[in-house]
């Protein structure tokens, strides 16, 4: 059952017409059917409970929900992105016993979840009375225009089109136009654990990197702010004294935010919000926001999405979330927070349902991967520190055009692509996310499906940007992930990129076992070089050999075709003459199959 809301006490025919609601569908120039009112009108007056739909552009149902006879209480839009345009969703709900004229609460919900339009439908006597629509706009005092009454039959929506339209266009500009920088204060904190694990630097090396965060997410960094602590304090983190010294800061400042380079637990965040009385934001929070900028692909945004709920699920208590309440007539609730509970089972819900999407995803990318294994052809993973250059390489070697920005997670999609070896052989390279000091949990179990290309690579790409003083340190770092993730033991080459931005007495000096490569994915320099490491490591352990399989024998041939490159096959009279690549540890397998007599 597809019914969201208050649903006990409904019979379940009741609830099954509702249901059925979801299969209507509403031609794309009209906002309503005379049909559809006269039945979610028929259904509303019956059980004398608000009735509430959302319906998307296409003219589909995508949310059916049942409130009481004053309010109903609906989840936030699903696809709305952000406040600077319309979510493509329009509602339409009734009031029973009552007018359609838009309360209060209808107006909020309006403008907090950007909807297209809002829809109220007055019910009398059983049957739709009068409707009325409040749509978007910026042009006027109170921020939307409402119309009406109209009535079920009304067939002409093209005037109320041309006001979507232009809502949505003026909201975009108005973005455009005025997009203002949050003012923020950056908060490190440097305990004896962080000098012992990464050294005496460690702190203002990651508040650096967090300034560089923040300004990729849109803020102007106005404030820094470094305590050194033993330990962090239970409650606030950072000491008494130094909160008293952020409030003022933040004061002097006209901060409207707050961004401490730790983990901060839902009861930290409140603390320090209700003292120093500014938003407060943690590390996690912060990448989270800037990966829900970046997000492009259908995965992409179902994996954030996913951490990001993960990430609020244990933070609910005294959050303002993204529910709404619909009411009808004077005398009705206002809006505020769900009952804590509700909030919860519908964020497991969405958790449940985004990890059924990704593993569906992930089931895609399987059979893609089993493709590409039966054809033999490598490939490799390009890793490294985010915004070490990774795109910009796989460009500059394939020639390709993925998205390359000289900004922290440019790249969230994975994407592969050809490579021509000089050996005439093909590989396939693969550019993934990149890494980063603390990188969430949740963020690299939401990002699982994309990082099993990294997983299951036949040779590992670290680019490290060779112009940044951290270079060694990104490399401990992205090497630690990687053996988080399980890859640690592949076979690795680095390539120190950007060498065209450094100066000639600055040379970098790694401690390293692994092949080293000095490049620049920019002007081409050494990429010749990278190449012919790539199909040393590669093809090194592989060999090219003749085979005869007796027809008969049909089981080595299955074998031959998931292990090893097939090149020719010629059929004989009872045999099949085979020329495969293969790697060399595998040869004994079909060392007695051999056309010649040495190995």
């Amino acid at each position: 059952m597809r019914v969201n809301g208050e649903i006990e006490g409904i019979k379940k025919s009741i609830l099954e017409e509702l249901d059925a609601l979801y299969e209507v569908r509403i031609p794309q120039n009209l906002l309503w059917t005379k049909e559809l009112i006269e039945e979610v009108c028929q259904i509303s007056a019956l059980i004398n409970r608000e009735v509430a739909i959302y319906l998307n552009r296409k003219g589909q149902i995508t949310d059916v929900s049942v409130g009481d006879n004053q309010t109903v209480t609906l989840a936030a839009v699903e696809g709305k992105r952000n406040s600077n345009r319309l979510s493509g969703t329009r509602c339409l709900h009734t009031h029973p016993n009552g007018s359609g004229r838009l309360s209060e609460v209808d107006i909020s919900s309006l403008k907090i979840l950007r909807l297209d339009a809002m829809i109220a439908v007055g019910i009398y006597n059983g049957e739709p009375r009068d409707i009325y629509i409040g749509i978007i706009s910026e042009d006027n005092t109170y921020g939307i225009n409402i119309m009406g009454p109209y009535y079920p039959d009304k067939d002409d929506f093209e005037i109320l089109f041309e006001y979507i339209s232009e809502s949505d266009q003026l909201l975009r500009q108005i973005s455009k136009d005025h997009q203002a920088k949050e003012r923020a204060i950056l908060v490190g904190l440097h305990t004896r654990k962080s000098r012992e694990l990464n050294g005496a630097n460690e702190a203002d090396v990651s508040l650096a990197e967090l300034e560089e965060l923040a300004k990729t997410a849109g803020a102007q960094i106005v404030g820094r702010l470094m305590q050194k602590r033993d330990t962090r304090s239970s409650a606030t983190v950072i000491g008494q004294g130094k909160i008293d010294e952020l409030r003022l800061l933040a004061q002097a400042k006209e901060a409207d935010l707050v961004i401490f380079d730790e983990e901060l637990t839902g009861t930290q965040q409140r603390n320090i919000e209700q003292m120093i009385g500014v938003k407060v934001l943690c590390r996690t929070g912060l990448i989270l926001d800037i990966f829900a900028q970046r997000a492009r692909s259908r995965e992409g945004i179902l994996q954030v999405e996913l951490a990001q709920l993960q990430y609020q699920l244990p933070r609910l208590m005294g959050m303002g979330l993204a529910l709404s309440r619909l009411g009808g007539g004077i005398g009705t609730r206002g809006p505020g927070e769900t009952k804590l509970e509700t909030d919860r089972r519908r964020i497991r819900m969405r958790i449940t349902h985004l990890k059924k999407q990704l593993a569906e995803i992930r089931r895609q990318r399987g059979v893609l991967r089993g493709n590409r294994h039966k054809s033999g052809i490598p490939v490799v993973s390009i890793v490294g520190y985010t915004n070490a250059g990774k795109s910009t390489l796989l460009n500059t070697l394939c020639d390709s055009e993925v998205l390359a920005e000289d900004k922290l997670f440019a790249t969230l999609d994975t994407t592969t692509r050809k490579l021509e070896l000089s050996n005439e052989s093909t590989v396939l390279l693969t550019d993934t996310v990149g890494f980063i000091r603390k990188l969430p949990h949740n963020l690299l179990d939401a990002f699982k499906s994309t990082l099993e290309e990294v997983l299951l690579s036949d040779l590992i790409l670290i680019v490290a940007d060779a112009s940044d003083p951290q270079v060694e340190d990104h490399i401990r770092i992205v090497d630690e992930i990687l053996d988080e993730l399980g890859a640690g033991t592949k076979p690795t080459i680095i390539a120190l990129n950007k060498i065209d931005l450094m100066k000639e007495d600055n040379s970098v000096i790694l401690r390293e076992n692994r092949p080293i490569l000095e490049i620049s994915a920019k002007s081409g320099d050494g990429l010749d070089l990278l190449k012919q490491e790539i199909e040393n490591t590669l093809y090194n352990d592989r060999i090219e050999i003749d085979l005869e399989i007796p027809f008969s024998d049909g089981s080595t041939m299955a074998w031959l075709h998931a292990n090893s490159k097939i090149m020719n096959i010629v059929y004989a009279e009872d045999t099949s003459l085979v020329k495969v690549e293969l790697e060399k540890e595998l040869l004994a397998k079909v060392s007695p199959y051999r056309v010649d007599s040495g190995v």
